[in-house]
């Protein structure tokens, strides 16, 4: 078991993220003999790798991937520090204050207006660099994105200016994982037509729109580079695929802490901040040493839950910024120090994300994500 990146001791808080190296290599190698050798993956590590710990996971996905996704110039830096020598993509718009760095560190970075490519070429030019871009094309999504009318006329544009290297093009699914296909096979067309214009003009631009969704459930949108994020992880974004490879993807995360404190308390007392929760009878009580300080959310209060010790235990009140207390019941039993989880398994009982995120009406992406760094991240 080896600790993630900057993390010196295990001891450091007694709450931990576990992640299963050999689950999350296996997802890679799901996914990869899912589209072949032909076509490139893009592993988005942005928002801390989905919480899974944006240095340890790229460490882990570098001999399995031909890009890096980061969502900003601070964690694209942080690939750089430890050393990562995969292309880096930046997704999104980038603010005009991050450009230098941008440039300066040689990330491929994302252009969605001749503004910005304009702002980038003239920055090239004092600094006597070049800098590969990846236009983004919006298909549907509304988000950023020059509209695919348009894209023509920035293509040629980034195409005329010498500092500038139109290495790829991009958009992105908005509904990828739904029932209804429509919306999504207009976008792909969409896309098509445009990714056509630009091999015309470069045959070697690299046309990538397929995130998890697309590559679960529509081969038409590989083109030349998948962006797989929530998969990759192990989390399907619709309805489990059921056949080979896709059905070997399994989630690599587990969310565990230890018991910290434990007491007996009365029928009629209460537990937590507003007393919304109040024993029914003699019952027992495990305090745990995490809280929405760390990302778990204050919406279990009453609704979550716990494995300890072979059985499966109510959250009991509010959940506190640094505590969560467990109700056992009257003839459950803790110990200071057993382990308890929160996301994971534990003697064939599951606590799973999706469970978690139906609790918090939310999806398994915020849930992920939520949970920052005051948590160690360990792998295994």
């Amino acid at each position: 078991m080896r600790q993630g990146h900057g993390t010196n001791k295990k001891t450091m808080h007694p709450t931990t993220i576990v992640i299963n190296s050999e689950i999350f290599r296996n997802n890679l190698r799901a996914i990869r003999q899912s589209v072949g050798g032909k076509v490139k993956i893009c592993l988005p590590v942005k928002a801390n790798a989905y919480g899974h710990g944006i240095e340890g996971i790229s460490k882990l996905a570098e001999p399995f991937v031909d890009f890096l996704a980061v969502a900003c110039l601070k964690e694209g830096v942080s690939l750089k520090s430890i050393g990562i020598e995969k292309p880096i993509l930046v997704l999104g718009a980038i603010d005009e204050e991050q450009i230098p760095g941008l440039i300066k560190n040689n990330f491929e970075i994302t252009i969605s207006s001749i503004y910005k490519a304009k702002l980038v070429s003239d920055l090239c030019h004092k600094m006597g660099m070049t800098c590969k871009v990846h236009i983004k094309v919006d298909t549907g999504m509304n988000r950023i994105g020059i509209k695919a009318k348009n894209a023509p006329s920035l293509i040629d544009f980034v195409l005329s200016e010498k500092s500038l290297d139109l290495t790829g093009i991009y958009s992105h699914l908005a509904e990828s994982e739904n029932d209804d296909k429509s919306f999504t096979l207009s976008q792909i067309e969409i896309f098509r037509k445009t990714a056509n214009y630009a091999k015309s003009k470069k045959a070697d631009i690299i046309c990538h729109l397929a995130n998890s969704g697309g590559l679960c459930y529509f081969p038409e949108s590989f083109f030349d580079m998948i962006r797989p994020g929530i998969l990759s992880y192990g989390y399907f974004p619709g309805e489990k695929i059921a056949t080979a490879p896709l059905n070997q993807i399994n989630p690599c995360f587990t969310l565990k802490t230890k018991v910290v404190y434990f007491k007996a308390i009365e029928k009629g007392e209460s537990v937590s901040y507003n007393r919304r929760y109040k024993a029914d009878g003699l019952t027992r009580i495990a305090t745990l040493p995490i809280g929405y300080g760390d990302g778990y959310r204050r919406a279990m209060t009453n609704k979550g839950s716990a494995l300890i010790r072979n059985g499966k235990y109510t959250i009991a009140g509010t959940v506190c910024m640094d505590m969560t207390m467990i109700d056992l019941g009257s003839n459950g039993t803790a110990y200071v120090g057993d382990e308890a989880v929160l996301i994971g398994k534990q003697n064939g009982k599951e606590i799973s994300v999706e469970e978690v995120a139906g609790i918090c009406d939310t999806n398994c992406y915020e849930i992920l994500s939520s949970f920052n760094e005051r948590i160690p991240r360990v792998y295994t």
